[in-house]
């Protein structure tokens, strides 16, 4: 759960850069109207006893005008009035009050000076045009009340403040006073010092978070791909160890999916076929299932791994889904080439009751047993697993697919060696290599509660490869031994495993001492490629065991063709030998003709004295059974 662990971080880590900008923008606006509201205070304070003084300025200017009169023409006309005004005027010119002006508009609506209390130098002379550069100017007349424009520089505030002068309720004079509001400075230094560190950390933040949602993208990508099966384009077996771990039992059913033959697609029609058939059958299940509910996952070559969501505690309904799967997979036909079409059937498991299960393992398990009961009933149905299905588990022990797949991958399959006793002395000890899994428990599972669970499917030529290289590493350790490894008829048909015993023989003192023991059966002697690829083997250097001979499809003439070396009377067979007349028979006519073609013959299951007095009296050199060892791990001693 790393990964899911550190993409949960990757949220929480975008959530609180989210978080922790948005608290910095709110910092960042606090500041700027805390800011508005200091320089709105300064104004305030500085302003008020400069704005009463201007005030009065404007009353007593208007007092001394006549209102029976035009304000401007008085001042124009009288000199000694215009010299008084300018003298009250250049009176109020301090450090911060700049330019004081007495203003008239002309009858094109054009300001000009009247009275200008600045300096001789700049002062501005009667009738002389003055600029607006706001509207406010204009509304004044409008208005009929003082008005405070303002102008934001670095340091300061400039102030123009206009006083209109009545006459008979018209605007006749505008009394302007231009005047500066210096900032404090360690206010100004302060904050706009904590508006550029703010700026800074967000700039900051945001750029993480950039980096952060890439870096999220990137891994999910990244997650996705490991996830996905390329091929098929469902959940892959990453995914399926991913869920264990927190899948909800009680919101699924549970069904296992197997496309029936699938080997045979492969083997006639080659694998650019079967990835086709792959891609239609998840196709078709996609398109069956509910969307963002249910879940497909491909968790081995052919098979399938759906998990179908209970609504409303209804697990019909889920299972509703599995069933619609199996009938639109009916229905449908692949093309292999434009004339060629193939129908294909999948046998599916299904575990309705996962919840009842501790673990998703054993709720996967149950699906898997229902599925063998599937492929047992002549696959191309569906299966539920109920109490009747426990037979297969409880009562067998059979593994289930899965987890014969987690053996082979995790390296639990093994082998058990058990002498083969020859009755003249030889320079080799001979073992015959059994199969074992380890199951997660540490228990040794036995060959019949594997074998028929993977018989017919990829998983029984993996186990065989598996086998082979333990052998090989066995034989390179004990220079001194043989061992006999068993080999079904596919695999004596099947490049990859003959590639590896063709590797094997390449190396010195190897291929004389690894038998193969290959089951009698149907399959073996009808199979033109299998005694071609016998006789390849012997010309290797291996020696060829018949095993189980006698067990039902003996064919004599069969093992002159291969040329075989030993033949293994069945140990069904061995048994009766004391007490059945036909065992009895049989056993001694295939020593007989054992004996004429050449071929030795090794009796199996002997396990008491009296059989093994037996098969010495009828001239068989070789015997194996518990009367000399049971099956167990390699030891030099024994």
């Amino acid at each position: 759960m790393k990964k899911v662990f550190f993409f949960k971080n990757s949220l929480f880590l975008i959530f609180f850069v989210v978080v922790a900008s948005f608290i910095l923008l709110f910092l960042l606006y606090g500041t700027v109207k805390l800011e508005n509201t200091i320089q709105k205070k300064m104004v305030e304070i500085s302003t008020t006893d400069v704005i009463s003084i201007i005030k009065n300025s404007a009353e007593t200017i208007n007092r001394q005008l006549d209102k029976t009169k035009s304000y401007n023409v008085q001042i124009k006309e009288n000199e000694a009035l215009q010299k008084d005004i300018e003298e009250k005027l250049e009176a109020l010119i301090t450090q911060n009050i700049k330019y004081v002006y007495l203003l008239y508009k002309d009858e094109r609506g054009v300001f000009r000076f009247l009275v200008d209390g600045a300096k001789s130098e700049n002062k501005a002379f009667i009738n002389q045009k003055f600029d607006i550069d706001n509207e406010k100017w204009l509304s004044i007349y409008t208005t009929k009340k003082p008005t405070l424009i303002k102008n934001k520089y670095l340091k300061q505030l400039s102030i123009t403040y206009l006083v209109p002068i009545l006459n008979n309720d018209n605007v006749e004079l505008v009394f302007a006073v231009d005047f500066s509001v210096e900032k404090l400075d360690e206010i100004n230094k302060i904050i706009t010092l904590m508006k550029n560190g703010i700026i800074g950390i967000i700039s900051i933040l945001i750029l993480f978070l950039i980096v952060l949602i890439i870096q999220a993208i990137k891994y999910l990508s990244v997650k996705r791909s490991a996830y996905i099966d390329r091929l098929t384009n469902v959940y892959n077996r990453n995914y399926l160890h991913e869920l264990e771990t927190f899948i909800n039992l009680d919101q699924y059913i549970i069904g296992a999916i197997d496309i029936d033959h699938f080997k045979v697609i492969n083997d006639t029609y080659g694998h650019d076929i079967g990835d086709k058939v792959l891609r239609q059958i998840s196709h078709i299940i996609l398109s069956s299932i509910r969307a963002k509910e249910d879940i497909v996952i491909r968790y081995g070559g052919e098979e399938f791994l759906i998990l179908a969501k209970v609504k409303r505690e209804d697990r019909f309904i889920a299972l509703n889904v599995i069933e619609r799967i199996f009938t639109n997979i009916q229905k449908s036909k692949i093309h292999i080439s434009k004339k060629d079409v193939l129908e294909v059937s999948v046998s599916i498991g299904v575990n309705l009751e996962p919840n009842k299960s501790r673990t998703f393992s054993q709720a996967f398990k149950l699906a898997d047993i229902a599925l063998y009961n599937a492929k047992n009933k002549g696959r191309n149905n569906i299966q539920i697993y109920d109490e009747t299905n426990k037979r297969f588990d409880d009562n067998n022990g059979l593994l289930s697919i899965n987890e014969i797949k987690e053996a082979i991958e995790e390296k639990r399959v093994i082998c058990y060696y058990q002498k083969i006793v020859n009755d003249e002395e030889e320079k080799y000890t001979q073992y015959e290599a059994l199969l074992r899994i380890v199951d997660k428990n540490g228990n040794i599972v036995t060959p019949d509660k594997v074998l028929p669970v993977i018989k017919g499917t990829f998983l029984l030529r993996n186990i065989s490869k598996r086998v082979l290289k333990i052998c090989f590493e066995k034989l390179l350790e004990e220079p001194n031994i043989m061992i006999n490894v068993n080999l079904n008829p596919q695999d004596i048909v099947n490049d990859s495993v003959l590639d590896i015993l063709k590797r094997f023989a390449s190396k010195p003192n190897i291929s004389n001492r690894l038998g193969i023991e290959i089951s009698e059966s149907e399959d073996l002697i009808n199979c033109k490629d299998s005694k071609e690829n016998i006789l390849l083997l012997k010309q290797l250097g291996y020696k060829i065991y018949i095993d189980d001979f006698g067990s039902g499809y003996s064919n004599f003439i069969y093992l002159a063709e291969v040329n075989s070396d030993f033949i293994k009377i069945d140990g069904t067979i061995i048994k009766k030998i004391l007490d059945d007349k036909i065992a009895f028979l049989l056993v001694k006519s295939i020593v007989q003709f054992a004996k004429e073609a050449n071929i030795e013959v090794i009796a199996e299951y002997v396990c008491n004295k009296e059989i093994y007095e037996k098969v010495k009296s009828l001239g068989i050199k070789y015997s194996q059974g518990f009367y000399f060892s049971i099956p167990k791990e390699f030891d030099k001693k024994s």
